[in-house]
């Protein structure tokens, strides 16, 4: 377990849920700088706080304290399925997940096009392409 992971997971876990530090503070009763303390490295949460994380996280333990650390072992899985080695390719992978963080109401639009049938996400992927090449060129 690296101290220096569990920081990250808060931080990371936080983000998924789009809350602030001030939100999170609130949903386990203390203090927005306690928070930041935490995600800044410089406090350990305790115990009680770690089970408290994990459960307003829905998350275990494990993937809190980082035993089994979420993000590597997500890429890992999608390097898996890509078959990637690329250094690059991790960059690309964090660069959108945060773009996916950071516009909510996209991610609710992807997963809209996952449950339709597969002819109409292709033709979907094409239009989108097209107004993004046609919006690169303006």
């Amino acid at each position: 377990m690296s101290l220096e992971q569990i920081a990250q997971n808060i931080k990371f876990f936080r983000e998924q849920y789009n809350w602030t530090q001030q939100e999170l503070a609130d949903r386990l009763q203390m203090s927005r700088s306690v928070i930041t303390k935490w995600e800044n490295n410089h406090l350990i949460p305790d115990t009680e706080a770690l089970i408290k994380l994990s459960e307003v996280f829905q998350i275990t333990l494990d993937q809190l304290v980082g035993k089994a650390v979420y993000q590597e072992d997500l890429l890992k899985e999608f390097k898996r399925i890509y078959s990637s080695d690329s250094m690059d390719f991790e960059e690309e992978v964090v660069s959108l997940v945060e773009y996916l963080m950071k516009h909510p109401h996209f991610k609710e639009q992807i997963y809209r096009l996952s449950r339709m049938s597969v002819k109409k996400q292709l033709n979907l992927h094409s239009m989108f392409a097209g107004m993004i090449d046609h919006y690169e060129k303006l």
